[in-house]
């Protein structure tokens, strides 16, 4: 009888166990930097235990248009842009007007799921959370930027009341001018050791801006990430032992080397999300002619370009420039020389270009999956957290590891 109840207690589904889950989201953190921590020389020790003792995806696929604030609303939804209703960063004809409200979201998200069931959750620099039904909450939001920092003034005006006096008694060096990984992630830590949230999704965005900066895994962005890594570990020091950590990432990153203007080879083609877009069977020819000559990579599939954009369907064929290439609209000569600068928002299943996805904690066995989609990865959220997203398109990783 007492092997019996042993063997079932084994057994039991994983989402079967109470657990709290933190989803930490360093944005811009292209899989090559855990897959090639090694030959890219990285001090990250926080990572490297995480992925060597959690479960480590090899990238991750992401969804239509690889960019921030689309992609964090399908990783706590499970839908893509077109399901959720968070289409780009910047609202349509609004530069830098992002998405701040919960009234923009079209689709059940995990912190909803969790609060339906009433379950403590925490928000941590998280887009599309100005005001949500959160316990603690200090959404992504500005008036203004300076570069890539973010005034905390009008973060905490719209912040949960009295949140960053505490935090600050506890923690005296947390106010600062600008929001930034630092106070992020001291907010982070103080709420995992005071409040005990059931669910904490926690946004750090410091790599993304100075890749953006200083191109893809530029010595500058791979410092940023080892201090991030360096926050990460005293942050995960106050984790209550019944946590299951994600690491998650939004998108890859590529350096901008070249600048490839594809009308100058065919004034009716097309850039959208990446692709080279040829409207007619004469502009499809010309970019075929052009394949593995240097500047012209592959053709994509229709098939897929119909599945995963079905805007695009009207396209006759779509192509992908070689790596390090960005694409332009503008006129001028087919190819000039890029500044450097790190660029995204390319086609989710470019060569390469996949964001990262790992999994540590209680009842999660260390191992390798392979290339996942970002609608995988609400889905698994909800199951670990035994919280419902119908809507979600795809089902949850767990049973890989059962």
């Amino acid at each position: 009888m007492i092997r019996a109840v042993v063997l079932l207690l084994l057994v039991l589904p994983l989402a079967a166990q109470s657990r709290r889950l933190l989803i930490v989201s360093i944005d811009g953190l292209d899989h090559r930097y855990l897959r090639d921590a090694d030959k890219l020389g990285l001090r990250i020790p926080t990572l490297r235990r995480l992925a060597k003792e959690g479960a480590l995806a090899d990238g991750v696929v992401g969804i239509v248009p690889t960019v921030t604030w689309p992609s964090h609303t399908t990783i706590i939804t499970g839908v893509p842009a077109a399901g959720h209703g968070i289409l780009t960063n910047d609202q349509p004809g609004q530069p830098g007007q992002r998405w701040w409200y919960t009234k923009f979201l079209r689709a059940r998200t995990l912190w909803q799921a969790a609060r339906e069931k009433n379950l403590k959750v925490a928000a941590v620099y998280w887009p599309v959370t100005v005001g949500a039904d959160i316990n603690f909450n200090f959404p992504e939001f500005w008036l203004k930027r300076d570069g890539h920092s973010s005034a905390f003034g009008p973060i905490e005006q719209h912040s949960t009341p009295g949140l960053a006096d505490r935090i600050t008694r506890a923690y005296p060096s947390f106010p600062v001018a600008a929001f930034s990984d630092r106070p992020i992630l001291i907010a982070t830590r103080y709420l995992l050791e005071t409040e005990r949230p059931d669910l904490t999704l926690v946004h750090i965005a410091d790599l993304d801006g100075e890749q953006h900066d200083t191109g893809a895994f530029s010595r500058n962005a791979r410092a940023v990430l080892e201090y991030q890594d360096e926050l990460l570990g005293w942050t995960l020091q106050a984790l209550p032992s019944d946590t299951v950590v994600a690491v998650v990432s939004d998108h890859g990153f590529e350096s901008t080397e070249r600048v490839y203007r594809p009308r100058a080879e065919a004034p009716e083609a097309q850039v959208r999300e990446g692709l080279i877009g040829a409207p007619t069977e004469a502009a499809a020819a010309r970019f075929r002619k052009i394949i593995g000559a240097g500047v012209v990579a592959r053709e994509v599939p229709m098939e897929e370009v119909r599945r995963i954009a079905p805007d695009l369907a009207s396209w006759t064929a779509a192509f992908e420039t070689v790596p390090n290439t960005m694409l332009s609209s503008t006129d001028g000569p087919a190819l000039s020389k890029g500044d450097g600068r790190g660029m995204h928002g390319l086609w989710p299943t470019r060569a390469g270009y996949r964001a990262s996805f790992l999994l540590w904690g209680p009842g999660i066995q260390a191992g390798r999956w392979p290339e996942i989609s970002m609608l995988d990865e609400a889905p698994t959220f909800a199951e670990l957290l035994g919280v419902s997203l119908p809507d979600a398109q795809r089902k949850s990783l767990l049973p890989r590891l059962r």
